[in-house]
């Protein structure tokens, strides 16, 4: 019987294992996770913080009988300290165990900045779901809370602290929020809509330091005091890929595990690897770049799925589309920005709109902000808010980049009208039509 042994148990890990075993059902699987939990995103927790998700279980897509059914051997709170290639093998709480294939989905792991009095209590990294309970029991008593960091996870705590009546602030090193999704433009209407809530958001200063005798009392931005009994401090995440190279499995210039288009690693055809801690390249660019979003993850695990089982599928480039709902707006995105499209070489044009998602004699109809970037005639980006129908907007974008579309295709573009979900003419036409001007 062939053995396949899986090295995480986040959304890739878990759903190899789910793959697989609908594709052949005799093969032993073994999934090993350090966490009590498995197959969640903590992309999800800010929802659980909110309320909007009722408990941190939730998150998960199924409960450990789940893979006891399916003939899954789980191994939680197991860590996998060594990968032996040569002998095909891993070193697990001290004994070796052989493998004839191996999934490497070992995640991300926070690039931890060095703060003064990170150590107090009352601060908090948000890596998974122990540390989302932990959040969540200390907003009960909390009354200022500090945020540092500007990325959509940190925007969606921060929305769900003053949502829950605790006074909050954003602190962001970064000249604007969302700098890897949004342009500066478009990003000011998201800072807008939060301090209309009443949140206070500070951009282009870092933290500077955590104070207090044992607990959290105030930071400091500058020379500026801040009150906060509650500090997230979300940095950003970094490739988890340490295992890999303590193995000798070659790992690429942004830190991610470099793999081919059929998901193996560099050094061996009998492993692969899957999801945050793997670089990818990007459609555009044609360069590595990482992509730490479940829709890659998911592709990925269905990949090595297939493969694992004797198939041929390949993992193509991406353009990274995503979606984040802040104090009640959907922000999406999809290829590159300004900058990066600008830092990749590219001369990008760009066509910026107002419209409405629906007829404006509609009830309901919402604002929708629209930004399109072109470079060498082909669409290479968008962004788009609102409160509503970003997501399918964001989806079809991200399809048309794929497929290399043009500005004058996009523009013979036939859009549907109905009052309740649409203008008479569309906010895409409206970006298009000021490119054309």
């Amino acid at each position: 019987m062939s053995e396949l042994a899986i090295i995480g148990g986040g959304l890739a890990g878990a759903l190899v294992a789910s793959y697989v075993r609908e594709k052949d059902p005799d093969m032993s699987i073994t999934l090993f996770t350090k966490d009590r939990y498995v197959a969640y995103s903590p992309r999800d927790t800010p929802f659980v913080l909110s309320g909007d998700i009722a408990s941190f279980e939730d998150l998960m897509m199924h409960d450990f009988s789940y893979y006891k059914d399916k003939g899954i051997d789980l191994r939680i709170d197991t860590e996998i300290t060594a990968i032996d290639l040569e002998n095909k093998s891993v070193i697990v709480e001290g004994e070796r165990r052989g493998y004839d294939q191996l999934v490497i989905a070992t995640g991300v792991i926070p690039d931890i900045p060095q703060i003064p009095g990170i150590d107090k209590r009352g601060v908090f990294f948000i890596k998974g779901i122990e540390d989302g309970k932990k959040v969540k029991e200390a907003m009960k008593s909390a009354k200022n809370a500090v945020v540092a960091g500007a990325d959509p996870v940190s925007l969606e705590i921060a929305s769900a602290f003053l949502t829950s009546g605790i006074n909050t602030t954003v602190v962001a090193s970064s000249p604007y929020v969302l700098p890897q999704y949004l342009d500066p433009d478009m990003a000011v209407t998201v800072q807008n809509k939060l301090e209309s809530l009443g949140m206070r958001v500070i951009t282009g200063s870092p933290l500077g330091s955590i104070n207090g005798p044992e607990y959290v009392e105030f930071v400091t931005v500058g020379k500026e005091i801040i009150p906060a009994d509650l500090v997230i401090l979300s940095p950003g995440a970094k490739p988890n890929a340490n295992l890999a190279k303590q193995a000798g499995i070659k790992i690429g210039e942004t830190g991610g595990i470099q793999v081919d288009p059929s998901m193996h690693v560099t050094k061996s055809t009998s492993v692969y690897a899957a999801g945050g801690c793997v670089e990818v390249i990007h459609h555009i660019t044609a360069r590595p770049t990482l992509s730490m979003l479940g829709g890659t993850a998911i592709q990925q695990a269905r990949v090595v799925a297939e493969n694992i089982c004797g198939g041929d599928a390949t993992f193509d480039p991406v353009v990274n589309p995503a979606v984040s709902v802040i104090a009640g707006l959907q922000v999406g995105s999809v290829g590159l920005t300004s900058h990066a499209a600008k830092q990749a070489g590219l001369a990008p044009i760009e066509g910026r709109a107002q419209g409405l998602t629906r007829a404006h004699c509609y009830p309901g109809a919402k604002k929708i902000h629209i930004k399109l970037l072109f470079a060498e005639e082909r669409l290479i980006g968008a962004q788009i808010i609102s409160e509503e129908g970003v997501k399918e907007r964001i989806d079809t974008l991200s399809f048309l980049i794929k497929s290399g579309v043009t500005y004058e295709q996009l523009r013979h573009i036939e859009t549907c009208y109905a009052p309740p979900v649409s203008s008479v003419v569309d906010v895409l036409t409206l970006a298009l039509e000021t490119l054309k001007r």
